[in-house]
């Protein structure tokens, strides 16, 4: 079944769930991981400002980005809930381009692809030195109104 136009148009809720990386040293990889209070000021207004961005291109007008709305719409448990909470990793390169993301491992496989459509190879404003990554997100398509 198709959702309506009005189920397309739902807003996201786009939350920051905090930031984290994994960083390889010296060929092992080891991860770690902060809160936002924890982080720096600037990666948390980063962070934020990603955010933003990242809800415009999800509520864009775009085929990816309906496509996606489409899939998480048919997640509902019920017409007037909002969707389930889908948690993201979002890797940005030094100039700000979008290089990977990553949606948790029990997001159904076409929101994935979907989601890669919406996000790769998008740009942010670069990302401040040092930052770690990936920043973790996690959206949300609300009910429609």
């Amino acid at each position: 079944m198709i959702a309506s136009r009005s189920h397309l148009h739902a807003p996201f809720r786009t939350l920051a769930a905090g930031i984290a990386a994994v960083l390889g040293m010296a060929g092992q990889a080891q991860a770690q991981s902060l809160t936002p209070d924890e982080a720096p000021e600037a990666w948390v207004a980063y962070a934020e400002n990603a955010t933003r961005t990242l809800t415009t291109w999800l509520e864009a007008d775009e085929a990816a980005a309906i496509d996606l709305r489409q899939e998480l719409d048919q997640l509902r448990s019920s017409p007037d809930q909002p969707t389930e909470s889908l948690e993201l990793r979002l890797w940005v390169s030094a100039d700000g381009v979008v290089t990977r993301v990553e949606p948790a491992p029990r997001a159904p496989l076409k929101a994935s692809a979907a989601l890669r459509g919406v996000v790769d190879g998008r740009r942010l404003p670069p990302p401040p030195k040092g930052m770690l990554q990936p920043l973790r997100l996690a959206v949300q398509l609300e009910p429609p109104a």
